[in-house]
């Protein structure tokens, strides 16, 4: 038992230094209504993360996976972009940033920002740790399941705003387990395998 409370405290830590690092990211987004573009900006990049521009429909209209970089810079071209609503989402391991872009005519106009925190998942030999930054203490469910779809653990957080948890699967049956954390209309897996 104080084998799992030593490793859940170096597990929260890493997670909280990888917070920290995530922090000192800098990304910026400007819009330029003079030739109708916007200019991207990403430095600082600590982990790999994955860049996509999404029309109002949901159709991806350009990707780009954004690893081994210390900086990156792009800049949009939207002439040939239609009145509308746009998306351009940044995501990492631990955060994903998204940005609601309103293109009217000539006018470009950057209206939200919003940022969700992911789950971390670290995985040992025989163990899972779950690590979830909450600081607006919603209610988190993480459930466990097996092979055969059947519920192995369930735990309600309530009012939590860091929330950790540790399986230990040494003694588990073989097989497929899917680890499922569900905030709000967000929901994360994570698979694990018992050989």
């Amino acid at each position: 038992m104080k084998a799992i409370k030593k490793i859940t405290l170096s597990a929260a830590f890493l997670f909280i230094t990888a917070l920290g690092m995530a922090n000192e990211m800098d990304l910026r987004i400007i819009a330029n209504n003079e030739d109708k573009s916007l200019v991207f900006r990403y430095e600082n990049l600590t982990t790999d993360a994955s860049l996509r521009f999404i029309d109002g429909q949901g159709n991806v209209i350009f990707t780009e996976n954004l690893k081994d970089k210390s900086a990156y810079l792009k800049r949009f071209n939207l002439n040939s972009l239609s009145t509308g609503t746009y998306f351009l989402t940044v995501e990492d391991a631990i955060k994903e940033t998204e940005y609601t872009i309103a293109i009217e005519d000539a006018n470009i106009s950057i209206e939200n920002k919003s940022e969700k925190n992911k789950p971390v998942f670290r995985t040992t030999e025989n163990m899972v740790y779950v690590n979830l930054l909450n600081l607006k203490k919603d209610e988190v469910e993480i459930k466990v399941y097996d092979d055969s779809d059947r519920v192995v653990f369930n735990e309600v957080f309530n009012d939590k705003d860091i929330i950790e948890k540790a399986f230990n699967f040494e003694k588990a049956y073989k097989g497929h387990y899917i680890i499922k954390v569900k905030k709000n209309d967000e929901t994360y897996y994570e698979a694990f395998d018992v050989d």
